[in-house]
């Protein structure tokens, strides 16, 4: 039996969700996916998977009747990733959020407080200690961790929930393990949201079969197990690879891939500083980042919305010449506007060389060159908004979560179910409200 499997088991036995601070932000956590997942409803892929798995039975969150507990766990996730607006955490390489909580979040059966927020603590500490054990050279083989690594740390969350004995989640690994999957190469399109409905309900699953008695390996990280063949093999035990550290999860700012988020805190470095100068044709650009962080940034031309998501060109144009970036930019129409293309035209983006990265988004800074006819303004940026390095605001996660939830009664005219649920939860209602109060 390996030292992690034991030390991975007892420490998300061992979680009560930390001390008030780190609840409070398990508490962020919540109000924020609850509020993507909102705004993320109308989206094409979370329409589609409502029909094809509608029914008669559990619930999801905004109330539609699905054909299982599984199917309503699946949809809430993928509403929650539909937008890419769903928390990002750096240390494991996933979105955990959006996959932890509708794994032990259902609209019929909100547990108590206390239980939910140890929960989500254990399949936060499992997401940071499978990604850490596994190594980073699984997400640089094109693995996406919040579809690998977050079947377990759906798995650990539900397990909590449900009361596992230390044997049934050593079972619940094995299982999700073998229901663990997801590639980068589908970024860009429908399946990404996907991915964190399959490891939503993949988790789920995992708990329910081990529960119930089925078995699977009880040390799915031994040597010829998962590491091994998901990553480059066990990387060495730390005492921090088990800690609960809710504070490095970051809140998404603007709804595009994460890695664009610092090119457009830059950007609107820049614009703050000399204003609304970036539609002139005489303004130039040029912009430095480390070689090797922009890899997931695939599209200097996108074609659509989607495709903009994973465009550094056009989230720094568009940051520059709008402010920032919402939800209506990443409409298909955006990608052909004249002003945003003929600002990518006049702007460069290189790679330093003296910076390598490695693959980490977070590594070294940015710098943007504004050269104009009477000279050049130089920006630079280390932290990405949103990140514990640069925190969002209360204020910012409520403006956030509220342009979310009016979101949805615009388009379906009422309110969200599950944010009225949990609207008496004080943990959450202070993100969503400021108070301790309930959220209509």
């Amino acid at each position: 039996m390996t030292a992690f499997i034991e030390r991975l088991c007892a420490a998300v036995a061992a979680t009560d969700g930390g001390d008030g601070a780190m609840r409070a932000l398990i508490g962020r956590a919540i109000a924020d996916t609850v509020a993507v997942a909102a705004a993320g409803w109308d989206e094409p892929v979370t329409q589609a998977a409502i029909t094809a798995y509608a029914g008669t039975g559990p619930r999801s969150w905004a109330g539609t009747t699905m054909e299982s507990a599984e199917a309503a766990v699946m949809i809430n996730a993928i509403a929650a990733h539909a937008l890419d607006f769903d928390d990002v955490y750096l240390d494991s390489a996933t979105h955990p959020s959006a996959v932890i909580i509708p794994a032990v979040l259902a609209l019929d059966a909100v547990p108590a407080p206390g239980a939910l927020i140890s929960a989500i603590a254990a399949g936060l500490i499992a997401a940071r200690a499978v990604a850490g054990y596994v190594g980073r050279s699984h997400y640089g083989r094109g693995f996406h961790g919040t579809s690998t690594i977050g079947a377990f740390s759906a798995a650990a969350a539900a397990g909590r929930l449900a009361g596992l004995n230390e044997l049934r989640q050593r079972h619940a690994f094995g299982l999700a393990a073998s229901l663990s999957g997801g590639l980068q190469a589908n970024f860009s399109t429908m399946a990404k949201p996907c991915h964190a409905g399959f490891a939503a309900s993949a988790g789920l699953r995992a708990v329910r079969l081990a529960a119930a008695g089925v078995t699977a390996a009880d040390d799915i990280f031994r040597p010829g197990g998962y590491a091994d063949l998901y990553g480059g093999g066990g990387e060495t035990l730390t005492d921090s690879m088990f800690e609960l550290r809710a504070d490095e999860v970051a809140v998404k700012l603007f709804p595009c891939c994460f890695a664009a988020s610092r090119l457009v805190g830059i950007a609107l470095d820049a614009r703050r500083s000399l204003g609304p100068i970036f539609g002139a044709d005489d303004v130039r650009l040029r912009m430095a980042v480390p070689a090797g962080s922009l890899h997931v940034l695939r599209y200097p031309s996108p074609t659509d919305g989607l495709q903009a998501k994973f465009s550094a060109p056009f989230t720094v144009c568009a940051a520059l010449l709008d402010g920032p970036l919402l939800i209506p930019h990443f409409d298909d129409a955006q990608v052909h506007r004249a002003d945003i293309l003929a600002c990518m035209a006049r702007l460069e983006i290189v790679e330093d060389q003296g910076q390598q990265s490695q693959g980490d988004i977070a590594f070294g800074t940015v710098v943007l060159d504004v050269i104009q006819p009477g000279g050049t303004a130089r920006f630079t940026r280390g932290a990405i908004p949103g990140s514990a390095a640069d925190p969002a605001s209360p204020e910012a996660v409520r403006t956030k979560a509220q342009g979310c939830l009016d979101a949805f009664a615009a388009r379906f005219g009422t309110g969200f179910p599950i944010a009225a649920k949990l609207g008496g939860m004080d943990e959450v209602a202070h993100w969503l409200t400021g108070s301790d109060g309930c959220v209509s």
